[in-house]
């Protein structure tokens, strides 16, 4: 019997994973996945099984693939142009605000939508459908258009406006100054030569270069705020990829954790815990007054102090130091030093771990297409926006040795990555060297 070609198996992958999505929807009684205006907010509840959830990952990279098989190589370059079309139609639907004037539910004709957002009929029209071919919008006859679950989070979701804004205004011209970053600057980790300085025509790092500019500082708190309610950083992940419950009573300290949602969000779910959110002095009075916001016993289960995450930790005693999308803002020698200054309290306390919670680039080939997309167009905006990397597992260890002290090293324990999560929890813990040699490293996986 012939062996299935690598198209046949990617259809078998695609048709059992829908048959597992599929039959989870009907057997919960949700309804199934729609582009239509009923259609539901969320394909999978966050409660449904890993299996499920893992179905759902597997369906959307074998379907992607099999579209890049099936296409001709001279169909590259169009199908590529479709892509920046999509970016340029959401702009223009959140510009003229067309999003918020078509009405929740039911459907509005072209013509009166055109006139209520100011805009010529037919471009509108040329735009939606458009759009309506990314799945965002839907038509539910000729010439009246509505909302489906993609669009309508545009309106029910504010920060994802500020996200689409974020991403047309900001990360588009700068990414579009790569290639010409590079020419200039060549290798460098210096935050004031990168992509940023030339396509904004300024001489400051990005960050200085947003907290000076009350527009950009204004999207990119609504980009942050859509990055946080998004499924791939969502907070939920973190709450099953560690054990939090066999630390009993314990004491967790999260660095630059400002506000301190994340620490709120384990205080629900594990109340026995402890936490400190430490950030700088600025941060921190936002942090005082987010936590003083919250019932009790949240409030009274978290402390906020200022730290320099580059001095020495002052908390000898934590059970976990979390570290949560940190250290792809540093360079490796800024990162090492990061973790250099939580040796002592991990060499002191053998049981104490760090947690580092962020994206681990897989290897090629070892993750779906979709994913390794994903994955990999976050390393590239860290590099074109800070000269900044995200990192695969090797090059985390090479920081975790570099700031080792002499009697020991930091070593990986675990690492873990829940099914639609953007972001590992790598578990770190102190190790002494043996005889001399150096630590072994441990085995770690998915």
């Amino acid at each position: 019997m012939t062996n299935p070609s690598h198209l046949e198996s990617l259809a078998e992958t695609i048709s059992a994973a829908s048959k597992v999505i599929s039959g989870y929807c009907t057997l919960e009684e949700n309804p199934q996945p729609s582009l239509g205006p009923d259609a539901p907010s969320v394909v999978l509840p966050h409660t449904a099984p890993e299996y499920v959830r893992q179905a759902r990952q597997q369906l959307l990279s074998a379907a992607k693939e099999a579209i890049q098989l099936a296409a001709e190589p001279s169909e590259y370059l169009p199908m590529l142009a479709v892509q920046y079309q999509y970016i340029a139609c959401i702009k223009w639907l959140a510009h003229f605000q067309v999003f918020a004037a078509v009405p929740l539910t039911g459907a509005v004709p072209y013509a009166q939508l055109a006139s209520i957002c100011a805009v010529p009929e037919r471009q509108l029209q040329s735009v939606a459908r458009m759009a309506i071919t990314s799945g965002c919008l839907c038509e539910t006859q000729p010439g009246e258009v509505a909302h489906n679950a993609i669009s309508r989070q545009f309106v029910t979701l504010p920060a994802y406006l500020g996200w689409v804004r974020f991403m047309t205004d900001f990360y588009m011209p700068v990414s579009a100054q790569m290639a010409e970053a590079t020419e200039k600057w060549g290798v460098s980790d210096q935050p004031n030569e990168t992509a940023v300085n030339l396509a904004m025509n300024t001489p400051l790092s990005a960050f200085a270069f947003i907290t000076r500019s009350r527009e950009f500082n204004k999207l990119f708190g609504g980009y942050m705020k859509g990055v946080a309610a998004s499924e791939g950083t969502a907070v939920r992940h973190l709450l099953t990829d560690y054990d939090w419950a066999q630390l009993g009573p314990g004491l967790v300290v999260h660095i630059d954790g400002a506000p301190g949602t994340v620490c709120v969000a384990l205080a629900e779910a594990f109340p026995r815990l402890r936490f400190v959110v430490q950030d700088t002095a600025e941060q921190t009075n936002q942090s005082r007054s987010f936590i003083k916001s919250q019932p009790e016993p949240i409030r009274s289960a978290i402390e906020v102090a200022s730290h320099d995450h580059y001095s020495s930790q002052p908390i000898q005693n934590a059970n976990v130091y979390l570290l949560r999308m940190v250290l792809h803002n540093h360079s490796d020698a800024n990162a090492t030093r990061v973790l250099a200054s939580l040796v002592q309290p991990l060499r002191a306390n053998p049981a104490a771990r760090l947690l580092i919670i962020d994206t681990v680039l897989p290897e090629p080939g070892q993750a779906g297409v979709m994913d390794d997309a994903l994955q990999r167009y976050r390393d590239l905006t860290m590099q074109q926006v800070f000269n900044t990397k995200e990192r695969d597992l090797a090059e985390f260890q090479q920081i975790l040795d570099a700031a080792g002290d002499g009697a020991g090293g930091l070593v990986v324990q675990n690492v873990r990555r829940s099914p639609g999560s953007a972001l590992s929890v790598i578990e770190v813990a102190y190790q002494t060297y043996v005889n001399g040699n150096g630590v072994t490293h441990h085995g770690f996986g998915y």
